[in-house]
């Protein structure tokens, strides 16, 4: 699982206290949307805040390693001889177990359809980086692909909450992407697929030069 740290040893003065582990039994409170192959955004939105407010979202974006699995502990007897024993590492097996828990509550999370996302990986982040470059890449390819359903995506008969929302999404999926679109541009895809009653009024909004965000599009529509 963590077979390079398992090698590794450091030296501390006396022993290691244990580590608490936080077993996330809660977790399906909070993450109640399970991932598919369309809802990938909103799957996210629901697990990072979540593990962020638990101090664990570093488990799988890397700024939370796995430890050393053995420590060596120096102790000096009577004789002021110091001495060091290699033991196993208290931190080691409370990373381990720390991130096999959130693996649990990532996998648990996940549709039949994605399932195979997580077969053979052994650490939360593995399977997190797998869905991240499945539904998240930043392929010349797949920003095109967004770029052009944005440009041609239309409102048709919905209101104009429902047709900001897919904009709104399309829009975040290219900021995931490292292809992120200036307001100007997200406001010239949105009014392109407006139907023309309302991009009447949106136009009377953007006329000023003001840069107008999405939100404040969808505020003043709806209004």
């Amino acid at each position: 699982m963590a077979s390079s740290s398992s090698e590794r040893t450091i030296t501390t003065a006396s022993g290691v206290p244990p580590v608490a582990v936080n077993s996330l039994t809660a977790a399906h409170h909070f993450v109640s949307t399970r991932l598919t192959m369309r809802n990938y955004l909103f799957w996210r939105t629901q697990l990072v805040p979540f593990l962020r407010g638990q101090g664990l979202l570093g488990y799988i974006d890397g700024r939370i390693p796995c430890p050393p699995a053995t420590v060596v502990v120096s102790s000096t007897g009577d004789s002021s001889t110091t001495t060091s024993t290699t033991t196993a590492n208290p931190a080691y097996e409370a990373w381990i177990q720390q991130d096999q828990a959130i693996l649990s509550t990532i996998v648990s999370s996940l549709s039949d359809k994605v399932m195979h996302l997580a077969v053979g990986k052994e650490t939360s982040r593995e399977v997190w980086e797998a869905i991240a470059a499945t539904y998240a890449s930043s392929t010349p390819a797949r920003c095109l692909s967004l770029l052009g359903l944005f440009q041609t995506l239309r409102q048709g008969p919905g209101s104009p909450a429902e047709y900001l929302g897919k904009c709104q999404m399309i829009a975040e999926a290219l900021f995931l992407a490292d292809r992120p679109l200036s307001p100007d541009e997200q406001i010239l895809y949105v009014l392109r697929g407006l139907r023309p009653e309302f991009r009447t009024m949106a136009n009377s909004l953007t006329a000023s030069g003001v840069t107008v965000s999405l939100s404040q599009l969808s505020d003043f529509l709806q209004a």
